[in-house]
């Protein structure tokens, strides 16, 4: 049956991505999000190293009785219906970049000027996304608004172009608001490329230029604060049952376990020992009790308000990699950590170090978005 399925063929880096369902909705929303990844767009026609397959049934006609995605035999399945294209959309996208071996993927902006190439890293809320969009009005080329590529190869800075996923009054605010009709809307936000939003802007794999790590001014002691939240963990399931929790809480390395029922769906509050070695075992669960985890959530959010002046401040490069690895898309279950490293966080670590260790590094105070780039202005010009 699967073979008659109809299938999609992408090309990330050095990973071949097969992706078949019985749905063409879900093609087409592939497709949206990663035409600049579909393998007959690909200037390089040399075979990939590895290859994954995803196979996304949405009718409940199979022998599991609802809609499932089969990623190398695990079989992953959704009760709630009306969650099941944003969680197939998130649960490929990781299996993707847990897949990657060729780059290091890191949750940051990414642009070039000048042929050089800028990263900019942050957590969620922290407006990389609009600080992406206003360098475009300032000439800079686009490489990602939240994954930017690091080759281990050449160590050049990869675009890695999905499509921009965007509310309409960010698009105001920076000034693009002509796109807007244009845009199709998906789960609450419009979907659109980057180049129906700036012509000719996107941008190819450069050398790495500067390194910019977004801090929030606002939060005192941060560097002791984010070092306590190493040790939160939020786990957003689809149901939770007494069963279930009695199970997490025998997980060794648990320290603290609390159940917020409030939102909507289940979330679970863990204070953990090692965050990694709980989360798998967590994931370990949920599959074996066929409860869905939604997200997972690893670290506090601290939004910061851009009300305080920006200030631009040189770091060091361990100090940049310690940040990034922070921000590492792959995590615990990366085929570049577990296979290519043998699991050793501190391996990948000193490979980062080898790759921007000549990098100019910076912390960049959250601001006024155009104090922002004006300080990036100054060092790039």
């Amino acid at each position: 049956m699967d073979n008659l399925l109809p299938e999609l063929k992408f090309r990330f880096y050095d990973l071949a991505v097969t992706i078949k369902s019985d749905s063409e909705a879900y093609l087409q929303l592939f497709t949206k999000m990663y035409r600049r990844f579909l393998e007959n767009s690909q200037e390089s026609n040399k075979p990939a190293p590895q290859s994954s397959e995803f196979i996304i049934l949405t009718n409940s006609a199979n022998e599991w009785g609802k809609p499932v995605i089969i990623l190398e035999g695990e079989v992953w399945s959704l009760n709630e219906a009306h969650l099941l294209e944003g969680y197939v959309y998130e649960r490929v996208l990781n299996g993707i970049i847990t897949k990657v071996r060729s780059h290091f993927l890191i949750h940051s902006g990414a642009v070039s000027y000048n042929g050089r190439g800028i990263v900019i890293a942050a957590d969620s809320g922290h407006g990389k996304t609009t600080l992406v969009l206003k360098l475009l009005k300032q000439g800079y080329k686009f490489l990602s608004d939240e994954m930017a590529a690091l080759s281990r190869g050449d160590q050049c800075l990869y675009p890695f172009p999905r499509s921009l996923r965007l509310r309409p009054d960010t698009l105001e605010l920076v000034g693009f608001a002509q796109a807007i009709p244009q845009a199709e809307q998906w789960l609450d936000k419009l979907l659109l490329d980057v180049e129906q939003i700036q012509p000719h802007c996107m941008g190819q794999a450069v050398p790495l230029g500067q390194l910019i790590i977004l801090k929030n001014p606002a939060l005192p002691h941060q560097e002791v604060k984010e070092a306590e939240a190493e040790r939160d963990l939020g786990i957003l399931l689809e149901r939770l049952d007494n069963n279930f929790l009695a199970k997490v809480k025998q997980i060794e390395g648990i320290l603290e376990t609390q159940a917020d029922t409030d939102r909507g769906y289940p979330l679970l509050r863990l204070r953990v020992v090692h965050r990694s070695a709980v989360l798998a075992q967590i994931e370990a669960l949920c599959q074996t009790e066929q409860i869905t985890l939604l997200d997972v959530i690893k670290r506090v959010q601290y939004r910061p308000t851009f009300e305080n002046p920006a200030k631009l401040e040189a770091i060091s490069p361990s100090q940049a990699a310690v940040e990034l690895l922070r921000r590492f898309e792959g995590g615990h279950k990366s085929a570049l950590l577990q296979e290519e490293f043998e699991g050793s966080s501190t391996q990948l670590f000193m490979e980062l170090m080898a790759l921007i260790g000549k990098t100019p590094c910076y912390t960049l105070s959250v601001g006024p978005l155009d104090e922002m780039v004006k300080l990036i202005n100054g060092f790039v010009a």
